[in-house]
């Protein structure tokens, strides 16, 4: 249960708990932070388990977050991408301050493979004169099933574990091990020095340090696993696309996320030469030659798509939405840029799931396919 004195200004990284090295992502915040000439000297890193879900929260401690945690995690944003490089799965970097009501704030950026994915950030002077607000992270606290006072007690009452980012120096399988609530291997070891308990076994030798060959090798079969999950999953979407044929080519509803660009470029095609993607039907390849392939997909977050260089906010599409009406709904409409696809067109009725077309908004949309994935 959260503190009844929670924090109302915290952040963070949020992760799942999976096989990573804690002394990796502490070297990782290290680099960054000394790069910025921050003071690190008496930081530390704590990493955090929810007490009754597989959810890591890594957090920091020491005067170099200073008197505003919200300011610190908004300016160094650049963490999760750092991290990221060394995780397998996003990471969510977000901030809050909940009180007072007139200065309240979330935000969050998510990351994977070291490279930002999509952010959100909003105000209490941001927020609509009517209807319901939009706090990015008290939304995301309702898809990870968890609370936001979960968040602002750092998870207190799961298991926990702390290191230095001067000397980010910790046995990361015993790390893991804390975090998933397991003793390590051999219970608590004696200290340097001193003789084992009577029947028990002399402290084991901590792991060689890894070589670079050895470190060339486990990255060569990260890739080749990382590739071995991508086809996998190329196969999974494939055996379940729904498509809709029009004047303009074919639209192709895959289910998977924007978030999944390997995944979904494939079907994003401005003429279509030769065979259909894999997973379409090929006895409509000769029809469609010359014509479009293009996709449209559920969004659940806006900042997934940009505008510009930046994450597409609520108060910019309020502001530059255009009215329409499609398949008898009426709806919103906006030219966007999903990263690594391309162009297309935001449909929204206001309120998640929102739908992505990699088609311009003065271009044809597939009606029938847009308003089913708007009613999901």
């Amino acid at each position: 249960m959260a503190a009844l004195n929670a924090p109302t200004q915290h952040g963070g990284i949020v992760v799942p708990l999976d096989m990573f090295r804690v002394s990796h992502l502490a070297a990782l915040a290290s680099e960054v932070l000394v790069g910025k000439a921050r003071n690190i000297l008496d930081a530390k890193m704590v990493l955090t388990r929810h007490p009754s879900s597989q959810i890591v929260l890594i957090t920091l401690v020491g005067s170099v977050i200073g008197d505003e945690p919200v300011t610190f995690w908004r300016e160094n944003a650049d963490l999760a991408v750092a991290m990221s490089q060394v995780l397998r799965t996003q990471c969510f970097l977000y901030y809050a301050k909940t009180a007072p009501a007139n200065e309240r704030r979330e935000g969050f950026v998510v990351a994977q493979q070291g490279r930002p994915l999509a952010a959100d950030d909003a105000s209490a002077d941001s927020q609509p004169a009517s209807g319901e607000g939009h706090w990015p992270v008290s939304k995301l606290c309702e898809q990870l099933r968890i609370d936001m006072a979960d968040l602002a007690s750092g998870f207190e009452g799961g298991p926990s574990i702390e290191v230095s980012l001067v000397e980010p120096q910790v046995d990361d399988q015993a790390a893991l091990m804390t975090l998933a609530g397991q003793q390590p291997e051999g219970g608590e070891a004696p200290a340097d020095g001193a003789p084992a308990e009577e029947g028990g076994e002399d402290k084991p030798k901590p792991p060689p340090k890894p070589t670079v060959e050895a470190d060339l090798k486990r990255r060569a079969k990260q890739k080749e696993d990382e590739a071995a999950a991508l086809r996998e999953r190329k196969e999974q979407v494939q055996a379940g696309i729904a498509f809709a044929i029009d004047d303009l080519g074919i639209v192709v509803v895959p289910p998977a996320e924007l978030g999944e660009p390997d995944v979904l470029a494939p079907f994003v095609l401005s003429e279509i030469e030769g065979d259909l993607p894999a997973g379409l039907p090929s006895n409509e390849a000769e029809a469609l030659q010359g014509k479009r392939c293009d996709i449209a997909v559920a969004v659940d977050f806006l900042s997934e798509l940009f505008i510009g260089n930046a994450p597409l906010s609520r108060p910019q599409f309020e502001e530059g939405a255009t009215a329409a009406k499609i398949g008898g709904k009426d709806v919103r409409t906006m030219e966007v840029l999903a990263p690594r696809l391309g162009y297309g067109t935001l449909v929204s009725t206001g309120k998640a799931p929102h739908v992505f077309v990699s088609r311009k908004p003065e271009l044809p949309m597939p009606e029938k396919l847009i308003t089913e994935l708007l009613d999901k």
